[in-house]
């Protein structure tokens, strides 16, 4: 044992014995300082519970959002990576399902839990989706791709109409 846990381990026997104290205190018979003391320590426990559950909740912020949208240049990535090497390459919805797929398996991992990995997608699933089309839109735009969304196509449409 280090210098430093030794010191921890007195500090907790004083906090210990200083809270046992005070039980006594009461005028109470010392099976009745336990029970109290044990009553405590469940109450304590139920909090933790509490305080751990609720840390290991994922709020769809801004964070998730660009974990999302690193999925998605991660798996934009492989895909460039197999086009130059002659391999089978994800297409559309594969894309999708690959990303989403890679989402639910980070959530999984940051709550500890599969089922409410599950739940949170399928309860944000058309705003991952909405966030996955949003962005390869732009980034196609960007790279000069013509891969327009349907209300992009309908707007280019209506414009076209509008010239003639």
């Amino acid at each position: 044992m280090t210098t430093l846990e030794i010191i921890l381990l007195v500090i907790s026997l004083l906090l210990l014995a200083l809270y046992v104290t005070s039980k006594l205190g009461k005028d109470q018979s010392l099976n009745e300082v336990i029970k109290e003391v044990k009553e405590d320590l469940k109450n304590t426990a139920e909090n933790v519970y509490d305080l751990v559950n609720k840390a290991t909740d994922i709020v769809f912020d801004d964070s998730v959002q660009k974990t999302i949208k690193e999925f998605i240049m991660i798996v934009e990535e492989k895909n460039q990576l197999a086009k130059q090497k002659g391999e089978a390459f994800l297409a559309g919805d594969e894309k999708k399902l690959a990303v989403i797929s890679r989402f639910s398996e980070w959530v999984s991992n940051v709550t500890g839990s599969t089922e409410k990995a599950v739940e949170f997608v399928e309860t944000n699933q058309s705003r991952i989706e909405s966030i996955i089309d949003d962005y390869v839109s732009f980034t196609n735009k960007m790279q000069g791709k013509e891969s327009l969304s349907e209300a992009e196509k309908i707007i280019a449409e209506k414009l076209r109409q509008k010239d003639e």
